[in-house]
């Protein structure tokens, strides 16, 4: 048996000698700024890990009543916990991804989010007219997602806080980290459950998406064949029970102008189209709000817009469900106008 005393003086011998070795120092420093970075990472969103809150949501399957569909406007710009306030106990999702377009995959994929056992399914269609071209340069999130494989999806939701541990971070957000005045504006992202992705951005910044959407515009108009192709879904969605909404998505008055005069979106024709498909179109002011970008809307916003948004679906369906003189039942009015805000609503908890 060694003795104790021996022992104790190997052991220090052995930490004297790593503490003087330059490997050691180098590992033990980088160990050290590796924990640092990591837990001062300034774009670190709040309430769901990103990779989890991404698998879990590209996951759904027969969950909902309520299914938002859309791009990222509608991803940042809808709450289905708002809604839920005026709406009632309805299982609600947002299921809007950036860059998205309405193609038939993603389609197919929406009506299966919904639960054929409900007796009350709900599609929203949140459209805005870059969701209606035929981008070739736009592959989409939600097809970049449905490419993940189930040992992906089982890594990315079961070991999400390491991962996103180690993310990769450059040298200059590390600093903002350290030193948040260094960055002129500060977004943070909190990840929902339901589907949301809520912005805040502190100060607003510059407009710089208009930039990007007049050059988008440039080269991708809005499709006739995508527009046809939604609304053919929309007519077996309605031939099946499934009532289905539409409205424009606000973003703010520069874009507004913008997509009016560039986008090739005929918002006449297409409502029109989309009645006859028997859908019911929502008429929202999309110059009523304003933009942190240019295009998407900030948590405020959102909150405002998903208030006033169930508030008009509610109103609808109890003009509905209303019994009418001589009549069973009356039908959905085909139109409705937002023009304010309903109520306004307490704090969200994730």
């Amino acid at each position: 048996m060694i003795p104790i005393d021996l022992e104790n003086g190997v052991c220090r011998r052995l930490w004297t000698s790593l503490a003087r070795d330059r490997t050691f120092k180098t590992l033990g420093l980088a160990a050290i700024l590796i924990v640092l970075m990591g837990s001062l990472r300034p774009d670190r969103p709040r309430g769901l890990y990103e990779k989890r809150y991404w698998a879990t949501k590209i996951s759904w399957r027969h969950c909902a009543d309520i299914v938002l569909t859309g791009d990222s406007r509608v991803l940042g710009g809808v709450s289905p916990a708002e809604m839920r306030k005026t709406l009632g106990d309805r299982r609600i999702v947002n299921y809007a991804f950036a860059s998205n377009l309405y193609t038939p995959e993603y389609l197919d994929a929406v009506e299966q989010v919904l639960d054929p056992e409900s007796s009350d399914r709900v599609i929203l269609l949140g459209i805005t007219p870059h969701s209606l071209t035929e981008d070739p340069d736009v592959t989409g999130q939600f097809t970049s997602l449905k490419g993940l494989s189930r040992r992906q999806i089982y890594v990315d939701i079961h070991l999400a806080p390491l991962l996103s541990f180690f993310d990769y971070m450059s040298f200059g957000d590390a600093l903002k980290g350290l030193f948040p005045s260094l960055a002129g504006t500060r977004t943070q992202r909190e990840l929902w459950a339901d589907g949301w992705l809520a912005y805040d951005r502190q100060p607003p910044g510059e407009k710089k998406e208009l930039k990007k959407y007049a050059r988008m515009y440039q080269k991708s108009r809005v499709s006739s064949k995508m527009v046809d192709d939604l609304n053919a879904f929309v007519a077996r969605w309605t031939g099946m029970g499934i009532r289905v909404y539409a409205f424009l998505m606000p973003s703010c008055r520069e874009m507004a102008d913008l997509e009016e005069q560039y986008s090739g979106f005929d918002q006449r024709r297409f409502v029109e189209d989309f009645a006859r498909a028997g859908g019911t179109w929502i008429d929202a002011d999309p110059r009523r709000h304003d933009s942190f970008d240019g295009s998407h809307l900030g948590r405020q916003a959102a909150l405002e817009f998903s208030r006033e948004l169930a508030g008009q679906i509610h109103e609808m369906e109890q003009h509905w469900h209303a019994p009418a003189s001589g009549k069973g039942r009356e039908s959905p009015v085909p139109h409705a106008t937002m023009q304010r805000p309903l109520r306004t609503g307490g704090s969200l908890e994730p």
